[in-house]
């Protein structure tokens, strides 16, 4: 790692330059690229604390706040990236560093106080760079590195439009309910209410299949046969030759047993002695119902989180 300026002047001078030729976000930290998090972070402070807009050598003047701003808002933003892994994994895999480096004079976030060095969180995205993070996505969604693809999918929601909107609500639907590191809220909730916008928009398109099968998947996890079921027959609605959907209606309708047949007795029935045939009571769970065995949560199953 190279040595950092301490001079307030010099420290903000050199992130400017660096910023002037395009340089990544290792080279305005002057970090080696396989420079560690605790290298990354110490690099970081080291420089906020001598670049801050708000020290006295840079209040009083406007000319030399601006620049410290900028300095600062650079540094504040490369360290926000390479500090977190899935971040940085994004962005090192192929987003265009120069393009994203220059956005840094159209921030206009508030700078933080100087007793508080935080500095802003949110990855700069547009239209152009969402659609790079939407193939990192489902890149990730089909290698199983469901942080990622939850990370990268969701910077793409408030740009795309269509069918790659739709594709990326699908994904990132499917990544939430694999995570185990996904707030529960997002397993159990937000990742329905996508599948249901796919469905809303593309209800009668290829994707509308796929988006069935994980509402079985989902409903089938929470218990819900009856409604797991009816997706998975939406499923073969739309591609008759889905396998996953075929196996799973399979197993739910083995589990059933065969209908009964016309003019059979129904519960409640009266029986030959008169007496009546008593129905399932309300206690009686909808396992025992239709015959299945209790089936683990939602969270047990797909997460083994134990109730």
């Amino acid at each position: 790692m190279a040595v950092l300026p301490t001079e307030p002047l010099q420290a903000m001078q050199a992130i400017l330059n660096a910023l002037a030729s395009n340089a990544d976000y290792f080279g305005i930290l002057q970090l080696a690229k396989d420079a560690g998090a605790n290298e990354v972070r110490d690099a970081y402070f080291r420089l906020a604390k001598v670049v801050h807009p708000d020290l006295p050598v840079f209040i009083n003047d406007p000319k030399l706040r601006l620049d410290a701003t900028k300095a600062f808002q650079a540094i504040t933003l490369a360290h926000s990236t390479l500090a977190d892994p899935n971040k940085r994994l994004l962005y090192t895999s192929g987003i265009e560093v120069a393009r994203q480096l220059k956005m840094v004079d159209a921030m206009t976030a508030p700078v933080p106080s100087a007793g508080s060095i935080s500095g802003r969180q949110d990855a700069l995205v547009t239209a152009e760079t969402a659609k790079i993070y939407f193939a990192r996505g489902k890149t990730a969604a089909s290698r199983k590195d469901w942080q990622v693809a939850q990370d990268a999918l969701q910077l793409t929601l408030k740009f795309l439009t269509g069918d790659e909107l739709a594709e990326a609500q699908l994904n990132l639907a499917w990544s939430m309910m694999n995570n185990p590191q996904a707030a529960e809220v997002d397993r159990v909730t937000k990742a329905r209410e996508f599948l249901f916008a796919v469905l809303s928009t593309h209800g009668k398109s290829p994707l509308a299949a796929q988006t069935h099968y994980y509402l079985g998947v989902w409903n089938k996890f929470n218990g819900d046969m009856r409604e797991a079921a009816k997706h998975f027959d939406g499923c073969l609605g739309v591609n008759p030759n889905h396998i996953e959907a075929k196996r799973e209606k399979m197993i739910i309708d083995r589990r059933r047993g065969p209908e009964p047949a016309k003019g059979s007795r129904p519960l409640g029935a009266v029986s030959k002695s008169g007496a009546s045939v008593p129905a399932a009571s309300a206690t009686t769970s909808q396992a025992q119902r239709v015959g299945l065995k209790k089936e683990p949560s939602f969270l047990e199953r797909l997460f083994g989180k134990k109730s």
